[in-house]
């Protein structure tokens, strides 16, 4: 699932934007996939080292190839506090979701992820002081009711699991409106990097105490969770770069049609049309919190 870029750099090819977004999706629905098909044999907390590990490794490897003289102005940075503040918060939230992906559906995941943006607009509220007018009200209100119909009843005292994905959309929630308020003036690169590396530390050092060992059939498998992690954030800064984010981001939504396709394919789920119905409601608030401006 999707890490935020800080900021885009030029908007001056759509087209291909959207190309790249398009993408970025796919790859995020294939990083979560092979997340998901992991974790029911390995820690999460192992899944998460070897996501954060194969990206660091790539992304040094790319500035490695830049240089010193090149890479070190890319990775200055107005707030470290902060950055490394945003990679907590963006792991606990890729923790959460990979704990959430063990035991739920593909697409049911996907469907709180989806909600995240209406959190960011109801607590940019009391942590940015924003004000949100009576559309933007209405727009939360209809997203809250998708995630409802998409989860359907639920007896959270005998399935707290269900619990987890609520916590991942707030951590994600939390992540996204830190990166608003640090980095601002950073390169997309920097915050790539100071999001990786602080996700890598704390996997790391999680890491001794749910290691398993890792099977020669499962190998590619972990190796390529890190090589899709780190493309599909190169797909998503790329998008950013080339058409603005109002008009791209919507078009990651289209992450549901490849999660219900690899859900059926790969592990066999087939979710009521009440989820599609919630996740309907949701991505239409959520378009409309992304487009709407002022």
């Amino acid at each position: 699932m999707p890490l935020s870029p800080a900021k885009a750099v030029s908007s001056d090819r759509p087209l291909l934007g959207i190309g790249y977004m398009l993408v970025a999706g796919l790859l995020f629905v294939m990083l979560d996939s092979t997340a998901k098909w992991l974790t029911q044999t390995h820690s999460p907390v192992q899944v998460l080292w070897a996501r954060y590990a194969g990206h660091m490794v790539i992304l040094a490897g790319y500035l490695a190839w830049l240089g010193l003289a090149r890479s070190r102005p890319l990775l200055a940075t107005e707030s470290l506090g902060g950055q490394c503040l945003r990679g907590l918060l963006l792991a606990l939230a890729s923790l959460l979701a990979y704990l959430s992906l063990r035991e739920l559906p593909l697409l049911q995941v996907y469907v709180f992820h989806f909600g995240a943006p209406l959190l960011v607009t109801l607590l940019a509220v009391p942590l940015l002081g924003e004000r949100v007018d009576a559309a933007r009200g209405l727009a939360v209100l209809l997203g809250f009711a998708g995630v409802l119909v998409a989860v359907g009843p639920v007896e959270w005292r005998t399935q707290p699991v269900a619990l987890l994905p609520f916590g991942m959309a707030l951590c994600f929630a939390l992540y996204q409106l830190t990166t608003r308020r640090v980095g601002r003036h950073d390169h997309p690169l920097a915050s790539l990097w100071y999001a990786g590396l602080a996700g890598a530390l704390a996997s790391s050092l999680a890491l001794p105490f749910f290691w398993m060992p890792i099977g020669l059939s499962e190998l590619p498998l972990f190796l390529g969770i890190g090589l899709l992690g780190a493309t599909s954030q190169l797909a998503l800064i790329l998008a950013m770069r080339h058409a603005p984010a109002s008009l791209a981001s919507p078009f990651l939504y289209l992450q549901i049609v490849w999660a219900s396709l690899f859900g059926v394919v790969l592990f066999g789920e087939l979710p009521p049309l009440t989820t599609y119905l919630g996740a309907t409601l949701i991505i239409a608030a959520g378009i409309f919190l992304a487009t709407r401006r002022g």
